[in-house]
């Protein structure tokens, strides 16, 4: 799955083609070639390198940071593998505490093969112990280390088809199973003498299972592993599988997606789902009461220099993080994150029904989105430190209980409260505390410049929330936290995106006025609206305005002048010669032409008349829930019952602000409901030398001596980049804090 996705996008582009370009920012060249996935054990982040069929190792601990060895010291190590490895996974371990550890193996696949390799990844031996055959086509596996001293290393695999071996328990019909092979240690490791692998889940026919992860596993309780599996029906669904041999299966539910409802947990769906992953154990420091007690569910312990705090401890495994399955999700909240809740013990006393989390505010987890484009990985880490830059400028560095780091197929990367289960709101002030929401409305004149008669004429509403104080010529009704900040541009008669600088042929005794149907049609150019003709020295001050339009049946459109006026046809008669024209909105009907954001062609959104909402969101698009989630009303209504509504944008009728405003006039409206995600790219202009970082895939992240590192997975580059997490700049395109692996 992972593979297929990834090539997708790439075949989409032009990035591979420059990907053995050089750049000045590499460090540790290892000749990689095909580097699909990353995993980390041991201080070690393994790397495919897919198209020479091996491995290779980046030493975290070396300084400086290089790829380990090989005996001859000018080579880097190579691990040979199965053909073709694009996917690994590692042994997920916990200590007593729930704390992450390193087990004895790593493990790599490949798309469409039929093999798994079994690498020791204890840095003393770094080679393949032995090579497991299934005879069927693999769609995932997932692993976990040793619970006890002397037990086994426990891999599971799913297979598209069952072997012999599971007809017994599935049937000798249908659809796939799931497999579970246990591996003694890597020390004088016997394959003759493995155990056979066997089956603990049966599949549905027609059912892949596109990825596993176990959950914390004890030597007290059965394994439990989560399973997102795909129909070719077109269905998805995530379950928790007791992995005894019983097949006994939960499924993974969460409330209905629908627009202006709060989410109903008494009507629950399947979760289609693509990628899981769950966590170890974090802990999360708590203000104490005024009364100098800890809040309920927490304790109180001591730091070394004797103070005392407030903590809450959070088990291994109590969420399960999934990225959603956009393919076959039939809701538009189908793009990012959300994770399930296990339970307060999800190893001895999992929840018997599994549905969507809960944020810190006590609503129901938002999906966690990225900017744009589609998730390519996923990872949750403790004891992690980024950098935060706030609405004021002041940055600091704090330490992360849980953070989420989700790349995705935009370039783009997204850090995310993984233990709050919501997005950063980096839209705070000094304090720390989040910022109130506000719009302004500024009018300007054609040239940009702030006119010196403002006056009021924008409605910003959102039914149910509260009015915004103190705002400049619009009245407004915003909730904090709901769509992301914008500006939004109503320009008055303003010139027609795509219809501007229009030739005319004046080898025509009558020239022209043709424009390209499409464009005419996506613009809505109608009776009414104004023909500027214009020569290199600028616009004829005559606006003739169109009489009708007829369609060539070529692709194009010709606009009839209407010079009925006596006085519209002597303006323009001067003009006649001029070689080009331009089309803008007519005074009249539909006479705003709104952008968002700059006023360019791919920003236009559409041609309102005074009165007419633009709908920025179908309904109250919340992305981030303030702490004390509710809307400020009195009696304030809880997340449990507020119902969303829309977002609207219009110019008011009651002034008659059409009749106050020339042509080319503009409402500048910046809209701010306070907030700002955590995001950030990489800066691929060609001067960088980083232009082949566009595409990430798979990440992992760890403390190396002190510091908070990224390492993302690029196939675009054929390499790895380490990210400085705790040194970056959010909203922006990187160079600086970046290492790239090749």
């Amino acid at each position: 799955m992972k593979r297929g996705f990834l090539a997708a996008l790439l075949l989409s582009g032009a990035s591979l083609a420059l990907a053995c370009s050089d750049t000045t920012s590499t460090a540790g060249a290892a000749g990689l070639s095909g580097t699909y996935d990353v995993v980390l054990a041991n201080q070690l982040v393994f790397v495919t390198s897919q198209d020479r069929d091996e491995l290779r190792v980046l030493d975290l601990t070396r300084s400086p940071r290089e790829f380990i060895p090989a005996p001859n010291p000018l080579e880097p190590l190579a691990i040979p593998v199965i053909a073709r490895p694009d996917s690994l996974t590692r042994d997920v371990g916990y200590d007593a505490a729930g704390k992450d550890v390193s087990g004895p193996y790593i493990y790599a696949r490949s798309s469409g093969g039929r093999g798994i390799s079994v690498v020791a990844a204890d840095r003393a031996r770094l080679n393949e112990v032995t090579r497991l055959a299934t005879g069927q086509l693999i769609t995932a596996f997932a692993a976990h280390a040793p619970v006890a001293e002397g037990a086994p290393s426990v891999l599971y695999y799913a297979l598209q088809t069952r072997p012999e071996a599971a007809e017994q328990l599935c049937g000798p019909f249908g659809g796939g199973v799931v497999m579970r092979q246990d591996l003694p240690g890597p020390e004088g490791f016997d394959a003759s003498a493995l155990p056979p692998a066997l089956p603990v889940f049966c599949l549905k026919p027609a059912d892949t299972v596109l990825s596993m992860v176990t959950l914390p596993a004890r030597a007290d309780a059965a394994d439990s592993l989560v399973v997102a599996i795909r129909n070719v029906s077109g269905t998805s669904r995530l379950v928790r599988v007791v992995a005894d041999g019983a097949s006994v299966e939960v499924a993974y539910k969460r409330p209905r997606p629908a627009p202006y409802a709060v989410p109903d947990y008494a009507d629950l769906v399947d979760i289609p789902a693509r990628l899981v992953a769950t966590h170890p154990s974090y802990e999360v420091q708590k203000p104490k009461l005024d009364n100098g007690t800890c809040p309920a569910g927490s304790e109180e312990k001591s730091r070394e220099d004797g103070t005392t705090y407030c903590s809450e401890s959070w088990p291994a495994g109590r969420f399960v993080f999934a990225v959603l399955d956009e393919l076959t999700c039939n809701s538009s909240d189908c793009e990012g994150v959300i994770a399930l809740d296990n339970g307060p013990d999800p190893v001895a006393a999992p929840s018997p029904a599994p549905v969507l989390a809960r944020d810190i505010t006590g609503a129901p987890m938002l999906t966690l989105r990225p900017t744009a484009g589609l998730p390519t990985g996923l990872t949750l880490r403790t004891g992690l430190e980024v950098r935060e830059l706030l609405a004021d400028g002041v940055g600091y560095t704090t330490g992360i209980p849980l953070l989420g780091i989700m790349p995705s197929s935009d370039g783009k990367i997204t850090l995310f409260r993984a233990d709050e289960r919501r997005a950063f709101n980096l839209d705070r002030g000094s304090d720390n505390v989040p910022l109130d929401a506000s719009v302004s409305a500024e009018l300007r004149d054609s040239n940009e410049l702030t006119r010196a008669d403002q006056f009021p004429g924008i409605l910003v509403e959102q039914p149910g929330c509260p009015q915004v104080q103190n705002t400049t010529n619009v009245t407004a009704f915003l909730c904090n936290g709901s769509v992301p900040n914008g500006t939004y541009r109503f320009v008055f008669q303003g010139v027609l995106p795509g219809l501007v600088g229009l030739s005319r042929d004046l080898t025509q005794e009558d020239p022209a006025l043709l424009v390209e149907t499409s464009v005419a049609t996506a613009r809505g150019v109608i009776p009414g609206d104004s023909i500027i003709l214009a020569n290199n020295a600028g616009a004829c001050p005559a606006v003739i305005p169109i009489l009708r339009l007829e369609d060539q049946g070529n692709g194009l459109t010709r606009l009839y002048p209407n010079l009925s006026d006596p006085a519209v046809a002597a303006a323009a008669e001067p003009c006649a010669s001029f070689p080009s024209f331009s089309v803008r909105a007519g005074p009249k009907v539909k006479p705003f032409v709104l952008y968002a954001g700059a006023e360019t062609r791919d920003s236009y959104l559409q041609r309102l008349d005074v009165n007419e909402a633009y709908t920025v969101s179908t309904f109250l698009d919340y992305y981030y829930h303030a702490d004390g989630f509710d809307l400020g009303l009195d009696p304030p209504r809880s997340p449990t019952t507020f119902a969303p509504a829309p977002l609207t944008l219009k110019i008011t009728p009651t002034i008659g602000v059409e009749s106050r405003l020339n042509a080319g006039d503009r409402y500048l409206v910046t809209l701010l409901p306070r907030f700002r995600r955590y995001v950030f790219g990489v800066d691929t202009t060609s001067a960088s030398n980083l232009a082949v970082y566009t595409l990430p895939s798979s990440v992992v992240a760890t403390d190396v001596d002190g510091s908070s590192l990224a390492y993302v997975a690029y196939p675009s580059a054929d390499g790895v980049l380490q990210v400085a997490l705790e040194s970056i700049t959010d909203n922006l395109d990187n160079l600086t804090y970046l290492r790239a692996f090749q």
